[in-house]
């Protein structure tokens, strides 16, 4: 960018803006003549409020103009007291309270004639605006601010921004993507403040600190970088700051986009940073001793490190009682294994290990599979397809729409397929129980982790049995083994082994009121709560 302090006037400051922006329709320029003087506003009619520029903008800079009148119309009152005064047409002592009258005033209309040359200085301490800055044309850039929902008040070669966005965000609704029962029922949106505003509510501590970067060369997207100073260790976030520093491309138009940049496991299939809509959880995990990323535009903030844990448990577990969430998390962990092995444990004994299979379960396979053409293998592959297409299909269509299709793909051509001899009625039960266990899973990037896992654990089982089922299972050791989420090993609690946090992560949901220690993995700061 050209730096403005090139330019000697006002004038050429709007010629190089129109010019750079090929006069783009949706900028709108307007001249306000001050006592002679021309003050230039400028702004992006469709990011900003009009009501809010005419209301406190152009009245400010109109109170301005009256003032001026109003010290010239002191002025000439001045002229003609002063003028009195030489022709001693008036009585000492009126003439000596004259005197100094008409020094004060003149005074006053001194500095007020230097203001029309300084207009931006009265506006930026005048105008009732809470974001108002005076441009520093050597460091700030002019067309973030203009394609920011600012106006642009310029004068001379002074320019002095103001806030005036319109509201283009929705509301605070609800979470779409992940369900809340008990808990909190706001979720993020687009609004970046408003993100912001969501957290600090919930943690009103000085501890919370903001780290702000403007990231993408064209977007100039606002990045947060959010953590408690006490809490999170301080190589963390040093660590986290670089990295966001060092990304360099044209545009981060969803949090998605910084993930990818930053995760330090780029190969490994499984997430290492968690995706959230809910702001609870983004305080909860704070207040652990992690750092959250908030992006301008995206309603998902990120967190991290994580833990593969993390995705099984639920913040939801929190806002119930301790002794019922255990269950609920035994149903989680089945749910992770039913979803990955059913359809590969199903081929390898069927096709390879069918002495493994008790002989009257054996016989009721063989019934249900007379007149199906395809062997178990290609018949799963074939349905896990059809069920993630119908998925995918979920995904996209409208909401009204969705439910229909499901119960048309499901039901009705299911049901059709098995009429037809298409695949047998248990291989519907295999991969309609893998799909549904999978659903517990509402990140969408573990679930696709978990879809990729269950096809090589179908390629394995349908190559060499259960043989090749176990082989499957050691490789999926090793990749999460091997991942680590920001130098933190992903199975932690488990491996590297710490008793305490599985009694209280894994196995089972500790008090509220007993669990008054955080995790030494994430923090240095143990003391949660101390219960007398």
């Amino acid at each position: 960018m050209e730096k403005l302090e090139n330019f000697n006037t006002s004038k050429e400051i709007i010629d190089y803006i129109k010019e750079k922006t090929n006069n783009s329709k949706d900028i709108s320029y307007r001249e306000i003549s001050v006592n002679n003087e021309i003050v230039y506003i400028v702004f992006n009619e469709p990011l900003t409020d009009t009501k809010i520029i005419s209301n406190y903008v152009i009245r400010s800079i109109k109170k301005i103009e009256k003032r001026l009148k109003k010290c010239e119309e002191e002025n000439d009152i001045n002229d003609k007291i002063e003028k009195k005064l030489e022709d001693n047409s008036l009585p000492k002592v009126i003439k000596k309270r004259k005197l100094s009258e008409s020094s004060l005033e003149n005074n006053i209309n001194r500095n007020n004639k230097l203001n029309i040359y300084h207009i931006i200085d009265v506006l930026e301490n005048s105008i009732s605006i809470s974001k108002v800055k005076k441009l520093d044309l050597k460091e700030d850039n002019l067309f973030y601010y203009l394609f920011s929902g600012f106006t642009c008040i310029i004068h001379n070669t002074d320019i002095l921004v103001a806030e005036t966005k319109s509201k283009l965000d929705r509301g605070v609704s609800e979470p779409k993507t992940e369900g809340s029962i008990k808990g909190p029922k706001d979720a993020f949106l687009e609004n970046y403040s408003d993100n912001i505003g969501l957290i600090r509510k919930r943690i009103k501590s000085e501890d919370l600190i903001l780290d702000e970067k403007i990231i993408g060369r064209r977007s100039k997207t606002k990045v947060g970088l959010m953590y408690i100073s006490d809490i999170a260790r301080p190589e963390l976030v040093e660590y986290v700051s670089k990295k966001l520093d060092k990304i360099d491309i044209d545009a981060i138009l969803d949090s998605n986009y910084i993930s990818e940049f930053i995760e330090q496991s780029t190969k490994a299939d499984f997430p290492t940073i968690f995706s959230t809509e809910r702001p609870d959880l983004v305080c909860f995990y704070m207040l652990q001793g992690r750092v959250a990323i908030v992006v301008e535009n995206s309603p998902f903030v990120l967190v991290l490190p994580v833990f593969i844990g993390d995705f099984i448990n639920n913040i939801e577990d929190y806002y119930q009682k301790n002794n019922n969430v255990t269950f609920t998390k035994i149903i989680r962990y089945l749910a992770f294994i039913i979803t990955i092995i059913t359809p590969a444990l199903y081929v390898a004994l069927t096709t390879f290990d069918q002495e493994s299979i008790p002989n009257d379960l054996l016989v009721s396979f063989a019934i249900q599979k007379k007149g199906v053409p395809f062997v178990a293998f290609i018949e799963a592959f074939l349905m896990i397809i059809s069920f993630e297409i119908l998925r995918e299909g979920d995904y996209r269509v409208p909401s009204a729409s969705g439910s229909t299709l499901s119960i048309v793909g499901a039901l009705i051509l299911g049901d059709a397929a098995v009429n037809a001899g298409i695949v047998s009625p248990i291989m519907i039960i295999v991969i309609a129980l893998s799909t549904i266990s999978g659903l517990l899973f509402t990140e969408l990037s573990m679930a696709n982790a978990l879809r990729t896992w269950r096809i090589i654990f179908l390629i394995f089982s349908g190559v060499a049995g259960l043989i090749g089922m176990c082989v499957a299972i050691l490789f999926l050791i090793v990749n999460i083994a091997s991942t680590s989420s920001f130098t933190k090993p992903f199975t932690y609690p488990i491996a590297p082994m710490n008793l305490d946090r599985i009694e209280k992560e894994v196995i089972k949901r500790k008090s509220i009121a007993k669990d008054t220690k955080r995790s030494k993995m994430l923090t240095d700061n143990l003391t949660k709560a101390n219960i007398k």
